[in-house]
């Protein structure tokens, strides 16, 4: 064997790898890297919203969703304690959140001002959802 005929063999076994095909691979790879990760340093430093407000803490927006009222009322301590339960809508199902108000009336009237005044609420439909229990 002479060295004449190792040659077309191994153009014909690199050929047959199709090297054509795999030499420009890792060319494109780097240079999609290299334009990937440029993108990505643009995107992540520039700021397209310099309008942000800060969070502000507010109180509950218990005007929608309210299922139910349940009001304990401790005459002997001269408090009521208030459970308002507040429906969450979300995709697959309802969930319901519960807050807790501690009020310094016992007799009715004066309990469902201050439930309308806090929830922001007519008294009319606090009247409605309201229930009450004397322990």
């Amino acid at each position: 064997m002479t060295s004449r005929n190792l040659s077309p063999r191994w153009l014909k076994f690199l050929k047959s790898l199709g090297i054509e095909f795999w030499l420009p691979l890792p060319l494109l790879g780097l240079g999609f890297w290299v334009v990937g990760g440029w993108l990505t340093e643009q995107t992540l430093t520039n700021s397209y919203n310099n309008n942000v407000l800060p969070l502000q803490t507010t109180q509950q927006d218990y005007r929608y969703g309210i299922v139910s009222i349940k009001v304990k009322i401790y005459p002997d301590k001269g408090i009521s304690l208030v459970t308002v339960k507040k429906a969450i809508n979300q995709i697959i199902a309802t969930k319901y959140e519960k807050s807790e108000i501690l009020l310094n009336a016992t007799d009715i009237p004066s309990v469902e001002a201050e439930i309308s005044n806090e929830l922001g609420i007519s008294r009319a439909k606090v009247r409605r959802m309201m229930r009450y229990r004397r322990q």
